[in-house]
């Protein structure tokens, strides 16, 4: 996830987190709590899904220096990626 996106929904967080103080939902120190675990979910999630084998697979055969990667059908069925064969 490039930062550009992870600086969104941490400004999207932060002004839901306001506004939830601003109605008395949360104090200022709800608002910290809500604004942190979100921020530490987000890329926790993001990292889980990107490690997946064919995101793996994906994430090799995206470098310019990888010509060929062979792998089983189901994950090449999976990669949208020229470089990436079945056995």
């Amino acid at each position: 996830m490039n930062e550009q996106i992870l600086s969104f929904i941490r400004t999207v967080v932060q002004s839901a987190a306001a506004a939830l103080g601003t109605y008395g939902v949360l104090d200022a120190q709800g608002q910290t709590v809500v604004v942190a675990f979100v921020m530490w979910l987000i890329p926790t999630v993001w990292g889980l899904y990107v490690r997946r084998k064919a995101g793996l697979v994906a994430s090799a055969a995206a470098l310019p220096e990888v010509k060929r990667i062979i792998t089983t059908p189901e994950i090449a069925a999976r990669v949208a990626a020229p470089a990436v064969a079945p056995r």
